[in-house]
């Protein structure tokens, strides 16, 4: 019978999720407060007339539509009150989603996140970026924020293989993302954590296994999932339409977050399973995208059924499963 890497307590999950970090970190139930300062990225800027991310819509790749009007003080305090109102929910974290926070000048930069510390009720700041848009002079900033607070950076890799970086039309390689981990951890301090993307063209066994490889070996604190899903108004939308892009079924989908998961380190929390396409009128594939839970507990009740939990083939390789 082959030896398998324990099950830690979880509180019943089969994986490490970001609500059991946010418990130990900071004793209670946090939640995200995502606001949009950000209304650009270096892609969408670029003057060496660069394509856009193929999944990228006119949100950012928000999940869901967010204020864009007022000061940042009344978008927190929006944002808070919604959320407070469903979850009963006490502390929060600001999210500076959309786009790429890091695109703005640093005195900028730094200004918005001491706004967003000095709001009641925040216990920390998470900014959203992409591996190549970190300059230098951002690091002593970043390190002298996170002494004071929580600081957290989450970077869009969303891949580690060059050439399905280069479908996504990412414009960075994956040795940028792997640079810009080990930097930021140097230089800053931070808690950090990475977006990917599962279910890309051609992706392989082989490929999810060593992603997980990737991201054990980084001094990462979690991982944020998601499928590809085409938008409208995308180029990837162009691309499903011409038949030359077909996402995932929900089955195979499933199948390839276990296996991650499967050779993810358990030190590494799962900020999320899946990707939820909430502008129902914008969503043009696949149609479970539009679901939140049905997904997540699809991926959960064959964890169950099988008896596997995160981790637990830890160091395996793709052919033992």
């Amino acid at each position: 019978m082959e030896k398998r890497v324990e099950q830690p307590d979880w509180n019943g999950q089969r994986y490490f999720p970001i609500s059991a970090f946010y418990r130990q970190r900071f004793g209670e139930k946090v939640y995200k407060v995502s606001v949009a300062t950000s209304e650009t990225c270096p892609v969408r800027n670029a003057v060496n007339n660069s394509e856009i991310c193929v999944f990228c819509d006119k949100w950012g790749a928000a999940a869901s539509r967010i204020e864009l009007s007022g000061t940042l003080e009344d978008k927190i305090a929006i944002g808070q009150k919604n959320i407070a109102k469903r979850y009963r929910a006490k502390a929060f974290l600001v999210y500076f989603q959309p786009y790429t926070s890091t695109f703005e000048r640093v005195s900028v930069l730094q200004s918005q996140i001491e706004t967003a510390l000095a709001q009641p009720n925040i216990v920390g700041v998470v900014l959203g970026t992409r591996p190549d848009c970190l300059p230098q002079k951002i690091f002593p900033m970043l390190r002298k924020l996170n002494e004071q607070s929580f600081l957290s950076v989450e970077l869009g890799a969303q891949s580690f293989v060059d050439t399905q970086l280069q479908f996504l039309r990412r414009g960075h390689t994956a040795q940028q993302t792997i640079d810009a981990a080990k930097r930021l951890y140097e230089l800053s301090g931070v808690d950090l954590g990475v977006h990917l993307m599962l279910g890309l063209p051609g992706e392989t066994q082989a490929e999810l296994v060593e992603m997980a490889s990737v991201v054990n070996s980084l001094p990462l604190s979690n991982v944020k999932l998601h499928n590809l899903h085409v938008l409208r108004d995308t180029p990837l939308e162009t691309l499903f339409q011409k038949n030359e892009f077909t996402p995932v079924t929900l089955e195979n989908y499933r199948d390839k977050v276990i296996l991650f998961l499967r050779h993810l380190s358990q030190t590494i929390c799962v900020q999320r399973l899946t990707a939820v396409a909430s502008r129902w009128d914008e969503l043009i594939a696949p149609q479970w995208s539009r679901q939140k839970m049905h997904p997540v507990q699809t991926i959960l009740d064959e964890m169950e059924r099988r008896d596997i939990w995160q981790g637990d083939l830890l160091g395996k390789s793709a052919e033992h499963h």
